[in-house]
Parts: structure tokens; sequence; C-alpha cells
């Protein structure tokens, strides 16, 4: 399932993309509910949620899809630690977001920051 793909419309003024750059948007202060999002989206709660399963998906897919794109994002791509991550996508604990993070990868954040970056040491 490409929940990024642009051409996947959830209103007419509104892609996918667009409400998984909300959500994350949200991640950092709050856990971002449907009830928000969709005012922000300018769209009734049970339109948004129809809209989502006429593309296969939850809301609660969709965040869970989004914490874990941005998860693969910072870790591979900044220094910030397993806790300052967690913090930015909005886990209250470490421990919380290190489970969730298991259940996408089958291994920790850290092991995954490790094979990142021996991959990365083995292409240069």
């Amino acid at each position: 399932m490409d929940t990024t793909e642009a051409s996947v419309r959830i209103a007419d003024n509104c892609s996918i993309a667009a409400c998984q750059s909300l959500i994350a948007e949200q991640l950092p202060d709050r856990y971002p509910t449907i009830a928000h999002t969709a005012r922000l989206l300018g769209v009734p709660v049970r339109t948004l949620q129809r809209r989502l399963q006429q593309n296969g998906l939850s809301y609660s897919q969709l965040v869970e899809n989004t914490r874990y794109e941005r998860a693969s994002h910072l870790l591979k791509g900044t220094d910030k630690s397993v806790a300052q991550v967690a913090k930015a996508l909005g886990y209250a604990d470490p421990a919380s977001f290190t489970r969730a993070f298991r259940r996408w990868m089958n291994m920790s954040p850290r092991q995954y920051r490790q094979r990142r970056q021996s991959k990365n040491l083995g292409q240069a």
C-alpha cells in the first residue's frame, strides 16, 4: 500500500500525502485525532473516514504509516537519540516507540540505525 501517492484523493483538495503531512505536523505536540485532522482539511469526520476507506485505509493506519515513515527518516537522516525521535513522533515514552518500531521493522530503532549506517559505510 503506497499511501504517499499524490494522485490518491481524500477530498476535492486533499491527497493522502497532504493528510499525512498534517498528521506529521501535529505529532510532536499532540496525538493527531481524526476530528482535528478533518477540521484542518475542511471536511467532516465521516467524509474523511469514507474517503480513507475507499482507498483501503483507516485513520489509525494512516497515523501509524506516518509515524513509521517519520521514524525511518529521523533514524536514517539525523543523530537524534531514540528518546528524541520518540518525542518527535508524539510518544510519551521511548519504550512505547521502541515497541511500535519493533512491530513495524522486527528490530529495535538502534539496530535499524546501526544497519543503515553499516550499509552507508559499505557504499562509500
